[in-house]
């Protein structure tokens, strides 16, 4: 009884600290609203590699989901801009509703990870 009582918290901490060193490495992308500060999504490079797939079923050359389809798939909506950071170099993406239909993609690459391009 004494071990699976110690395996519980144990698993909470391990999983508390992956997540944290998956959202820096980019490996987990978190889908925030500013506005009211709250989490809508976190979502894993399984996640859009799915989404990829849902939206591009029969192109094998897609690189990754768009991003609009992604944050459509978060559940957010009723928002005027997106920003995206974490960008190569600490650089942001400021874009509003408009501009995002354009071909931006959360291509997928070697490292397990998403580029905006």
């Amino acid at each position: 009884m004494l071990i699976v009582i110690l395996i519980i918290p144990a698993a909470y901490g391990l999983e508390g600290l992956d997540r944290s060193r998956g959202l820096r490495s980019g490996a987990i992308i978190k889908v925030q609203d500013e506005s009211s500060g709250s989490l809508v999504a976190l979502m894993g490079i399984d996640v859009l590699k799915s989404l990829m797939v849902q939206q591009f079923p029969d192109d094998d050359s897609a690189e990754g989901p768009t991003l609009l389809y992604v944050i459509g798939a978060s559940g957010l909506s009723g928002y005027e801009q997106v920003e995206v950071k974490g960008l190569k170099g600490g650089e942001k993406f400021l874009g509003d509703k408009k501009n995002l239909s354009g071909p931006y993609v959360l291509a997928l690459n070697e490292r397990g990870t998403a580029d905006l391009v």
